[in-house]
């Protein structure tokens, strides 16, 4: 059990971060089940550093919000590797091409970065750094932080329940080896634990609203993923991290 659970972390860490792994895992169901059992650790991380940064930056030095921001958007997409940005320039691209689901999939696959894809990274990029930046000085540490838990937790959710589009990918190779019922019993205990935490830290309102807000948008997503590519990849579910984190980020601005 325990070597499960130590497998499915590095392996969490290995496929959706940039933090080196230098361990050779085996790739089976169980390790892939607690790999996305405990996705949520990534942003845990994740949050943490973008606090640690955000304090260090206001005690230590005088540079105002919007620098603070761009390093703050900087360290969390260095965390990544740019992982999820790719997969929303993908999705950007591939969308907005106007074409069958079939088109739309083979856009997806394509590593290169078309107009409509530059201009999606480019919205994504400068309206986080923004984001982030009129929230930094007026929003407690915590409801910031959280943010890239949520992310995960819905990564997890949309990853055990959402059909696959294509029968290629990672994504859905792991979607065929994951024990989906153990995942979604992971990812409600997950939420429990951070409502929890954000009805302490923050409040009922900012926990309630970050509760439907995820919620609701989730279920749009998966249904906007079935009907404009047949399902999900893993270059949708990186685009809908990014995405998720810019709607909660922007939801915070209605409490500052």
């Amino acid at each position: 059990m325990a070597n499960r659970t130590l497998g499915g972390l590095l392996l969490a860490f290995q496929f959706f971060s940039s933090i080196p792994v230098h361990k050779e895992i085996s790739i089976k169901k169980p390790q892939v089940t607690a790999m996305y059992s405990l996705l949520p650790v990534v942003g845990l991380v994740a949050g943490a550093m973008a606090s640690a940064v955000i304090w260090l930056m206001q005690e230590t030095t005088d540079i105002g919000p919007l620098m603070i921001a761009f390093l703050l958007a900087s360290l969390l997409w260095a965390i990544t590797g740019g992982l999820h940005l790719d997969g929303l320039a993908d999705t950007g691209d591939a969308y907005f091409s106007y074409q069958n689901k079939t088109k739309r999939l083979e856009i997806l696959g394509d590593p290169r970065i078309g107009a409509f894809g530059a201009m999606v990274l480019i919205f994504a990029i400068v309206g986080k750094i923004i984001l982030l930046a009129e929230l930094i000085s007026t929003i407690s540490l915590f409801a910031l932080s959280v943010v890239p838990v949520i992310s995960r937790i819905g990564l997890s959710i949309l990853s055990a329940t959402a059909k696959p589009a294509k029968t290629d990918g990672l994504a859905a190779y792991f979607q065929r080896l994951m024990d989906r019922r153990t995942i979604l019993s992971a990812m409600f205990a997950w939420s429990l634990i951070v409502l929890a935490a954000l009805f302490i830290f923050c409040g009922w309102a900012v926990a309630l609203g970050f509760s439907a807000v995820a919620t609701i948008a989730t279920l749009v997503y998966k249904k906007w993923s079935d009907k404009n590519f047949g399902g999900v990849t893993g270059d949708l579910l990186g685009a809908y991290v990014e995405g998720m984190e810019l709607l909660l980020w922007g939801m915070l601005l209605f409490f500052v």
